[in-house]
């Protein structure tokens, strides 16, 4: 995943209404908000579904490696997007935990955000679609082309 890192987009300054706000734990009546306030919720919100998800392998026995790429399905449902001797039981415990799948689209939105605004006044983004990769050094949020 590219980084919003160059000095301009660390200095940008959004508008933001007061839903977003309050998802984001931003005041909400800041008029504006800054590009590393999303980034640093998007890096904690996805620690802590990358600890999630790796308690919910450990239950059932899978163990990292190999690396596991998950994707956004139908339904909002969580689909294993690599090969892997155990996708379908991962899929069904992951699937089977609401609040798994709450977080894991959190994390999703608040990387498609920080990606909008990389590839802003661009066409890119929307042929983009987001992955999360889960390896033994922790979790990693990357988009490919769709």
């Amino acid at each position: 995943m590219e980084a919003v890192q160059n000095g301009q987009a660390e200095n940008d300054q959004w508008d933001i209404d007061e839903g977003i706000a309050r998802f984001l734990g931003i005041d909400p009546n800041a008029e504006t908000f800054r590009l590393t306030d999303v980034r640093n919720k998007a890096t904690s919100e996805l620690k802590n579904l990358g600890d999630e998800i790796t308690a919910h392998l450990d239950a059932i026995g899978v163990r990292i490696p190999p690396a596991v790429q998950f994707v956004g399905g139908e339904a909002g449902h969580i689909v294993v997007a690599s090969e892997h001797a155990d996708k379908a039981s991962i899929e069904t415990r992951l699937n089977g935990d609401t609040r798994v799948l709450k977080m894991f689209k959190e994390v999703e939105l608040l990387f498609e955000i920080l990606r909008k605004a990389e590839l802003r006044d661009t066409e890119r983004f929307k042929s983009q679609h987001f992955n999360l990769g889960l390896t033994s050094l922790g979790s990693i949020a990357f988009f490919t082309e769709a």
